[in-house]
């Protein structure tokens, strides 16, 4: 039986797909920069902001968002500053996720509603915050071609691109804010915790196998498209949770891109001898 026949499949099929297929493009960016843990980070960040909203009864996406947003911008004045230490991140990040929980239980927001925001919970959508989703990953992409060249070299040799006229602060903070924009676009479908995953592992898959940098943004992009697809069949045939299945699904890819990369280095490898 097809799963995708149903109406709540097929929601949850474009709000995951559409997210896992944005996020490695970000991923591409901050893992070439060393920062694969930022979006788990902002996750624990709009937590908090979907705490207050919970309490003061505002939409849980407008309050991740801004929360997520002025986190950005603070850790961009910081790193300015010369304060954007290891412990001044931790401090921001780890409070964002106790706040939201305190925030959270004053509210008394249910335990399913926050494990819905935290894991995921795309079976639950409506076409509206689909649609919320989609727009949210629209403008990523839109950010990303229009300032590709500039993030490129920003990825690459951040004190280079500033000699060479690059913008890089507002560079660092066009980027850190389309962390924001995928972490609150995946908020609800594959979950805060996990949505990070879905920055990292699909571009650790693609660099297995690309060639080029821009061949490994956009496997990446391919790969997490599939696992999304891959992981709401599973979640849907073995009544599973669909953000976990979506992220072992994309775990499996980078392990099958390993092996791949293996087998083909030992086959050249013998057939270097060979000849």
């Amino acid at each position: 039986m097809n799963p995708f026949q149903f109406e709540f499949m097929q929601r949850a099929l474009v709000a995951c797909v559409v997210i896992a297929a944005v996020a490695p493009l970000v991923g591409s960016f901050i893992v070439q920069r060393g920062q694969s843990l930022v979006g788990d980070g902002m996750g624990h960040v709009a937590f908090a902001g979907v705490g207050l909203a919970f309490l003061t009864g505002a939409d849980p996406v407008v309050g991740a968002l801004a929360f997520t947003v002025l986190a950005g911008v603070l850790l961009v004045r910081m790193g300015r500053a010369g304060l954007a230490g290891d412990l001044a991140i931790a401090l921001i990040f780890y409070g964002g996720i106790a706040v939201g929980y305190l925030f959270s239980a004053r509210a008394k927001a249910g335990q399913s509603r926050l494990v819905g925001l935290l894991f995921g919970s795309p079976l639950n959508l409506t076409w509206g915050q689909v649609g919320v989703i989609v727009v949210l990953a629209v403008g990523v992409v839109a950010v990303t071609v229009l300032l590709y060249p500039k993030l490129v070299a920003l990825a690459f040799d951040e004190p280079a691109a500033r000699v060479a006229g690059v913008p890089t602060d507002r560079m660092v903070l066009a980027l850190t804010l389309m962390v924001a924009l995928v972490v609150v676009g995946g908020m609800s479908s594959i979950g805060l915790l996990l949505i990070s995953a879905m920055m990292v592992v699909p571009v650790a898959a693609a660099a297995q196998l690309a060639s080029s940098y821009r061949a490994t943004l956009w496997l990446g992009s391919a790969i997490g498209a599939g696992s999304a697809v891959v992981g709401l069949w599973i979640a849907h045939s073995t009544d599973s949770a669909p953000g976990s299945a979506i992220v072992l699904a994309a775990i499996g890819s980078y392990v099958g891109a390993c092996l791949w990369r293996a087998l083909a280095r030992r086959g050249r490898v013998a057939g270097a001898l060979g000849s």
